[in-house]
């Protein structure tokens, strides 16, 4: 077992938040998702990254308090969304454990640790093959589903008593964070970067498209960090539009830049989504009349752009630099070798979900390419369906009547985490849902919970039980 000494400034920082409430390390360990490469252990050739010891213990304290006497008094249902979480996790963890045996040696998949001694199924890529068998990514991926359906609920309950905003805290501090490694990164900072990359991953910092570095940020690659920067983007772009705060826009804008500059398909399919749901929501944000102030600024601003691409345009070569970008990342895409190879890993995962009658082969069986590949050969369409229900009760169904600030948080998490959806239907290789999803989701279902609008409605109420709580 191998221990990271800058780990433990944030477990003491996390021991010292939640020493003063039990319910501050749920905002924590969303602050901690743009550290995408800092282990704080590994173990058994595993490593386990910061953000994921963190939600462990932030369950684990949350459940011994709800176990306390104080605990058992507070009433806690878990909604829909969570119901069909928990049986997802629960119908996972069968797959991992005993779908995987029933079907071994049947059929060839690509495993999770790409090794090139087994069965080389083409001659433009490495990857290689091997008959499905049970091995610890099982017990990983399997570890990884139930570790993000609890922190969906832990998150949930906690935010259920202390409302959605007290957890938003904890996604600026993301959102900013983020930047700030996207910058340390530009700037080519690897040294200072190497204290928190200590995951047991293969690190991409040094690719490039059409000669420009790619930025990968506190991440190992540049489509992960391009899909978390435009799942910020989104969330703050949304937020910034509704309720017209300057941190929301600085933090949108800087996300959306550094979506950009991952130079991953991944991350412009993503940032496209994104902008595309925002402006899908319009009539969230475009209540009542625009100020004369607000069209001045609007209408000089477009024009400073569009004067700005011009000048671009007609004194340098940005348009053939962007038209061999766009054949790099989408047009020639599934031409090359990357392209085979995800093809391959993607059509090996929808062979498994015939091979297995529908039921999948277990996660950790099978390395897939898109989302859908991923749940269907992993989990079947038993896991699938659980999956699509969560997502239609976390994030499909309306708010219906609700104040302007839990509306803008319910659509800010709306868009985040269809962006990020989009991201994982296009680059997922596992059927983990991720800490990031989970976080945007236990807001839109907090912001649309009947019980927080009633405790809005009541103020009395609300301190109430606060104080009762403190106490």
């Amino acid at each position: 077992m191998a221990l990271y000494p800058a780990a433990g400034v944030f477990l003491l920082l996390w021991l010292w938040s939640v020493i003063r409430n039990a319910d501050n390390g749920v905002p924590l360990v969303m602050a901690m998702l743009p550290f995408g490469m800092f282990a704080a252990l590994a173990l058994g050739g595993l490593s386990l990254l910061l953000a994921n010891l963190l939600a462990m213990m932030t369950i684990g304290i949350l459940l011994v308090r709800r176990l306390s006497w104080r605990g058992r008094r507070e009433p806690f249902h878990i909604p829909p969304a969570g119901l069909y979480l928990l049986a997802f996790a629960l119908y996972s963890l069968f797959a991992g454990f005993v779908m995987v045996r029933i079907f071994q040696g049947q059929f060839l998949v690509f495993p999770m640790n790409v090794t090139y001694k087994s069965t080389q199924v083409s001659v433009f890529f490495p990857s290689t093959m091997w008959p499905l068998h049970p091995t610890k990514s099982n017990i990983s991926q399997s570890f990884y589903i139930l570790l993000s359906c609890g922190f969906f609920l832990a998150a949930v309950l906690v935010l259920r008593r202390r409302g959605p905003r007290f957890a938003e805290t904890g996604l600026v501090w993301a959102g900013g964070l983020n930047i700030l490694l996207g910058l340390l990164d530009l700037l080519g900072l690897d040294s200072l970067l190497g204290v928190i990359r200590t995951a047991d991953y293969s690190l991409a910092n040094e690719h490039t498209v059409a000669g420009m570095a790619r930025v990968i940020g506190g991440f190992s690659e540049a489509s992960v960090f391009g899909a978390a920067s435009a799942a910020f983007a989104g969330y703050f772009l949304m937020s910034f539009l509704i309720g017209r705060r300057g941190r929301d826009g600085f933090l949108a804008l800087g996300n959306m830049a550094f979506a950009a500059l991952a130079l991953s398909s991944t991350a412009f399919l993503a940032l496209a989504v994104a902008v595309v749901l925002v402006v899908l929501h319009a009539r969230t944000y475009l209540h009542g009349a625009i100020s004369r102030t607000a069209g001045h600024v609007f209408v000089i601003g477009l024009a400073v752009l569009v004067s700005l691409l011009c000048v671009a345009v007609m004194l340098t070569p940005v348009l053939d630099l962007a038209a061999d970008l766009l054949d790099r990342l989408f047009l020639s895409k599934r031409g090359t070798l990357s392209g085979m190879e995800r093809s391959a890993w993607a059509g090996a995962g929808f062979n498994a979900f015939f091979q297995t009658w529908g039921f999948g082969a277990g996660p950790g069986s099978l390395r897939g390419s898109g989302l859908a590949s991923v749940m269907l050969g992993s989990v079947g369409l038993p896991g699938t369906i659980c999956f699509l229900g969560f997502l239609y009760y976390a994030v499909g169904k309306p708010i219906g009547e609700a104040g302007l600030e839990m509306r803008r948080i319910y659509y800010a998490s709306r868009v985040s985490a269809l962006t990020l959806l989009t991201s994982m239907m296009v680059s997922a290789t596992v059927p983990d849902p991720t800490l990031l999803l989970m976080s945007v989701t236990a807001l839109a279902v907090s912001a649309r919970d009947a019980s927080w609008i009633s405790h809005q409605v009541n103020p009395r109420r609300a301190v109430r039980e606060m104080a009762v709580e403190q106490t």
